[in-house]
């Protein structure tokens, strides 16, 4: 070990041990194992020693290395700062600066990622979202994340994500509904044809839209729908009499978003609807009504409610309560009051909606039709 470089600092364990050896080169302590040293052919210090071999093998001339760069399409702003260092280099193709490792760009893991399109910050991000008539509500989170935005066409508050919006353009629920009316227009006597496939007897001429209501009679429970559903509503997976049919919200129908509290179970939950049982339903299992906010249109109130889902989760807020401990449903949407406090979360949907929650006396006053069960 001494001819090696090393001097041994503890008696000899054996040939397969790990020997505690003092390196004479850089005085550190090491522990190479003896038959590796005299077989293998390997060194006796793996510290500074061991680092400097490294160092000396990837050493390169700067103008070697410069040109190495300039091959990956990278040109060299300072000198070569040495291996395993970042280079700050400028982009050929689209002039943007990086900091680049060498060795990462000679094996080909060197790629520009702002000409890839990987690079997004909220300016760029925002700038995008403009160009496709949206208007983003609060800070970018991430290409496939949703992002609260208010359509500048319909002036509908939805969720969608950077990354689908940069790929297919505008997005917008109510905007699509549209679309989707358009595409489903019928005439009157296919119109009629569908109603009746559903159980519908229409009760006046077809309204000419698929999107408008059409009032009809159930042939099977004799209930008379007025308006009616539409019959873009008819032709999906909405079923037809809303007495008889698997019920949900209707995104289209005046609705309301909520905040309610348990004491029991020392938390709170945040929910929409478009009927008043819903809260009903809540207070029966012992939930208090702490504050509303009522929309023309639930699927408004929707993306609010996926905006404070993600925010809360985001802060690594677990839900407070399991689906058993909810009669009605709505577990996901719950947190502990420990986790996060309810003025807190309401100074959150004051900052989203801009207004502040309705008088809690007032609170239901929000439309007397009757409307879809809540989620």
């Amino acid at each position: 070990m001494l001819t090696r470089g090393a001097r041994p600092v503890e008696p000899f364990p054996g040939t397969q041990l790990p020997w505690k050896c003092l390196c004479l080169t850089c005085n550190e302590v090491s522990s190479p194992r003896y038959n590796d040293v005299v077989n293998k052919g390997t060194g006796t210090c793996n510290r500074t020693c061991r680092s400097r071999k490294i160092a000396a093998k990837l050493l390169r001339d700067g103008a070697e290395a410069g040109a190495v760069m300039l091959k990956w399409g990278w040109v060299p702003l300072v000198d070569y700062p040495g291996a395993g260092k970042g280079w700050s280099s400028r982009c050929i193709h689209c002039g943007v600066i990086k900091s680049k490792m060498l060795a990462h760009v000679q094996k080909g893991r060197g790629g520009c990622t702002n000409c890839a399109g990987r690079d997004v910050s909220d300016e760029s991000a925002r700038k995008v979202m403009g160009e496709a008539d949206l208007r983003p509500l609060v800070s970018y989170p991430g290409s496939l994340q949703p992002w609260l935005c208010r359509c500048m066409r319909c002036g509908h508050v939805g969720t969608p994500t950077y990354a689908k919006v940069r790929a297919r353009g505008h997005q917008c629920w109510t905007c699509r509904s549209e679309k989707i009316a358009t595409a489903l227009r019928l005439g009157e006597e296919e119109a009629i044809a569908s109603m009746l496939e559903k159980a519908l007897d229409p009760l006046v001429p077809y309204p000419g839209s698929t999107d408008l209501p059409w009032k009809a009679r159930c042939t099977q429970c004799e209930t008379v729908l007025e308006p009616g559903p539409a019959l873009h509503n008819i032709r999906g997976s909405q079923g037809g009499c809303a007495a008889c049919a698997e019920r949900g919200i209707d995104p289209t129908k005046p609705g309301y978003l909520y905040l309610v509290v348990h004491d029991g179970h020392q938390s709170l939950k945040w929910g929409i609807a478009n009927i008043d049982q819903r809260l009903t339903q809540h207070v029966s299992q012992g939930w208090k009504l702490a504050a509303r906010w009522n929309f023309h249109q639930t699927g408004d109130a929707w993306a609010f409610e996926r905006q404070i889902k993600a925010w809360v989760r985001e802060q690594g807020i677990p839900k407070a309560l399991t689906a058993d401990q909810m009669r009605y449903g709505g577990h996901t949407e719950t947190a502990y009051l420990a986790d996060i406090g309810l003025a807190l979360i309401q100074t959150y949907v004051v900052s989203l909606t801009g207004r502040d929650p309705e008088p809690l006396s007032t609170a239901s006053s929000f439309g007397s039709d009757p409307l879809s069960v809540a989620s």
